[in-house]
């Protein structure tokens, strides 16, 4: 069978090979002509991901079974629109992947539904980006400081932490520049810890798989860029169970029968409030972590779903078995950063592979590259997966790894951003 994959990067790489293992032919879409997915597909389509009506130029053409994508939030809908209108399977209506892609939608419908989430207000551009009275008070009533996203973007991008509401009209612009709207995000900020739910919706029916910690950096300049995922998440005992309640409030609102759910939740002072919620694998590699903690193979199940497949068998019974909150895993996933820099070496990925626990390594840069001020995930240098048996032996194997991890610029200085020195 013909599978399309919406994006050809190290996110979109397992789905790509495991289709492919699984006797598919894959075509890869992504308009970065050297992604590294495109390496491993059958063929090609160079397009935007985000961009439903040019993938749909192109695929109409190639009489495809199926189209997915994982470990990105945008293309979850163009994957909706291009399936409705070829009339493939799909996991979600269109309706759907907008309530999960449109932060105003999934805003509106999480206060519908009841469930927590910060306040907000919705701000359209102006003639010179000037607020009306009316506009205003209502910002006002937010309290400060605020958080100003934009409504259709990802990886953090054009996110703002502002102290004053009149300071929203001087980054109007650099918002929008990441969007395809006219229209920005304003939520009351927040202090917190941040965790994620990943889970699995089988006619209906949730089945959380992981619960982590989302470690992020300490800056406001760099809000919710993600350092690392920590499974089991240090909150599991106290809050474990009502992050399942709420993820299982969370399908039944938005109305979703089947596939994955992925939850951003934020705990602090006033209990847990909802950040986001997406509809696609996550894109710190749960695909690879999930499989080794719940024995339940995501990606395999996707791919069958965006085929109009039946589930494999180990599959179904691991959603049967599996309880997160009796797990005993213990693992890591790190996402490291480097300070401004041209890269001149990487550490070998043959050395990092043998630190103890590690199950995988890659790097999203090359040499050579310049590595920017970090603004937002997309400045990630590369990422490892380790395992350990307690929490204990972990963090002495993220030393030893931190050890060898290195990133040198021109001057042969190591410039990589030392997660543990971070978290302290």
């Amino acid at each position: 069978m013909r599978l399309i994959m919406l994006g050809a990067s190290l996110a979109q790489l397992p789905g790509i090979q495991m289709a492919r293992a699984m006797g598919h032919e894959v075509i890869t879409c992504d308009d970065q002509e050297d992604s590294i997915g495109h390496h491993a597909s059958n063929g090609r389509i160079t397009a935007s991901t985000f961009d439903a009506e040019a993938v749909l130029r192109v695929a109409g053409n190639l009489a495809p079974d199926g189209i997915m994508t994982m470990g990105t939030d945008q293309p979850v809908l163009t994957a909706a629109i291009v399936a409705s209108q070829l009339g493939l399977p799909s996991l979600l209506t269109v309706l759907q992947a907008q309530s999960v892609t449109d932060k105003r939608i999934m805003k509106a419908l999480l206060v519908d539904c009841r469930i927590p989430t910060a306040p907000y207000v919705v701000v359209k551009k102006t003639k010179e980006n000037r607020f009306s009275e009316d506009q205003l008070n209502k910002l006002r009533s937010l309290g400060t400081p605020v958080v100003v996203k934009p409504v259709d973007s990802q990886g953090q991008r054009g996110i703002y932490v502002l102290p004053q509401i009149e300071s929203i009209e001087a980054v109007m612009d650099s918002v929008l520049a990441f969007s395809r709207t006219d229209e920005i995000l304003v939520e009351q900020y927040y202090s917190s810890d941040e965790v994620t739910v990943s889970g699995w919706v089988n006619e209906g029916h949730l089945t959380v798989l992981t619960i982590t910690d989302r470690l992020t950096f300490n800056s406001i300049e760099q809000i919710g860029i993600c350092l690392s995922h920590e499974y089991p998440s240090r909150h599991m005992k106290q809050y474990g169970q009502a992050l399942i309640d709420i993820t299982r409030q969370i399908v039944n609102g938005f109305k979703i029968k089947d596939g994955p759910i992925y939850c951003q939740f934020l705990i602090g002072s006033s209990g847990i409030i909802v950040n986001e919620v997406a509809s696609r694998i996550g894109g710190a590699f749960e695909s690879q972590i999930i499989p080794r903690i719940s024995g339940f193979n995501i990606t395999r199940s996707v791919i069958q779903h965006s085929l109009g497949l039946k589930m494999n068998q180990d599959d179904t019974e691991a959603l049967k078995t599996f309880h997160v909150l009796s797990d005993f895993h213990v693992m890591s996933v790190q996402l490291f950063f480097a300070e401004p820099c041209t890269i001149q070496s990487l550490t070998p990925l043959d050395v990092l592979d043998q630190c103890p626990g590690i199950i995988e390594a890659g790097y999203f840069k090359k040499e050579g590259q310049v590595i920017p001020e970090i603004r937002s995930a997309t400045e990630r240098v590369g990422y490892c997966l380790l395992t350990a048996v307690s929490k204990a032996q972990m963090e002495q194997r993220l030393a030893y790894l931190y050890q060898y991890l290195k990133v040198l610029d021109t001057n042969g200085h190591n410039r990589i951003i030392h997660r543990p020195i971070l978290q302290s």
